[in-house]
């Protein structure tokens, strides 16, 4: 039987939209499948690392049809298209481009970025990994 309640809708955002915010989209899609998730960039690279998607695929998560977006993206519609919860990934040092309503609650999960310290790369993905199944 279907739920009556709708999805929390989550949004993850980064710089680039092409590893931790990537990472944790695919990770909700897999182990979260009680919330509706996307993901995008304020500055989109338009490619995504593949090192990163190599790590997920191996992890069992996958990476099918995700792509480097920006938040204005016809998938994302911009911070203020219903999101219940913005998550942004510690990169965004003038924080979001604009104000998403009030009513939407915004967490900076204050990660370091895997594309400058790949050594930091496995740790990026299972802290992910921890705060993606802590969403309330």
């Amino acid at each position: 039987m279907a739920s009556s309640h709708p999805k929390k809708r989550v949004l993850f955002v980064c710089s680039h939209n092409s590893n931790r915010s990537i990472a944790a989209h695919a990770v909700a899609r897999k182990l979260r499948p009680d919330l509706e998730v996307q993901s995008a960039g304020t500055a989109a690279a338009g490619t995504l690392n593949p090192v990163m998607l190599s790590a997920l695929e191996s992890r069992g998560y996958s990476t099918e049809g995700l792509y480097s977006k920006g938040i204005d993206d016809e998938a994302v519609q911009g911070l203020n298209n219903n999101w219940d919860t913005i998550c942004t990934m510690g990169c965004l040092t003038k924080g979001l481009p604009y104000d998403p309503p009030k009513s939407t609650e915004v967490y900076d999960w204050a990660l370091p970025d895997p594309a400058a310290q790949p050594e930091l790369l496995d740790m990026v993905v299972d802290e992910v990994i921890e705060n993606v199944k802590n969403i309330k």
